[in-house]
């Protein structure tokens, strides 16, 4: 079966508290554009991040607000940041690397919430049944194209409101799809076997 690849750029999830800080009392986000995940949505606001050795500007913030701050970025990143970012999935922060947040109201300095996010399949409940997919499963996906590979170890996170998509970062994207940014869409062949 084909299954949507959708590419997670660097951004981050800020908690209410932490919003606050960096853009003002009581501050909302503002959506650029929603997202294929009901209620998420990309922000108009960015905000920097930085370590002793490195700052990156203008990093996306996906709303709405969570319970924590997180930020996502690439193995590339982590380089540009000389931070040790560990391949998690999203909310498994614990003992991960931590950061400056830059925001055009204050900073904030989180002592973990930097991780390399687990490449991962969203799927609604009435899919994952008919492929026979079951929550924290690990599957493959293979590309197509002349940069074809499969990705091996993909988590499928199963829940009623997911709509079906592949996500992967920009190094992993950058390694394996030919693609013109924003001209079309790009798919892969599910592959349900366990890993």
């Amino acid at each position: 079966m084909k299954i949507k690849i959708e590419i997670s750029a660097r951004h981050c999830h800020l908690s209410s508290k932490d919003l606050e800080k960096l853009f003002g009392k009581n501050y909302q986000l503002k959506s650029a554009k929603p997202l294929s995940q009901s209620g998420q949505f990309v922000a108009r606001e960015t905000i920097g991040v930085k370590t002793p050795d490195g700052c990156i500007n203008n990093v996306r913030i996906l709303g709405p607000a969570r319970g924590i701050t997180q930020v996502e970025i690439s193995r590339t990143n982590a380089r540009q940041l000389n931070i040790n970012s560990p391949v998690r999935e999203s909310g498994n922060i614990k003992k991960s690397a931590g950061i400056e947040l830059i925001g055009p109201n204050g900073t904030v300095k989180i002592k973990e919430g930097v991780i390399v996010a687990e490449r991962h399949i969203h799927c609604d409940k009435a899919t994952a049944k008919k492929l026979g997919l079951k929550n924290n499963q690990r599957i493959s996906v293979k590309t197509n194209g002349v940069r074809s590979l499969t990705f091996n170890n993909v988590v499928v996170k199963i829940r009623a409101d997911f709509s079906l998509a592949f996500h992967i970062d920009t190094d992993e994207a950058n390694a394996a799809l030919n693609f013109n940014r924003g001209k079309k869409t790009e798919y892969g062949l599910l592959i349900t076997k366990s890993e």
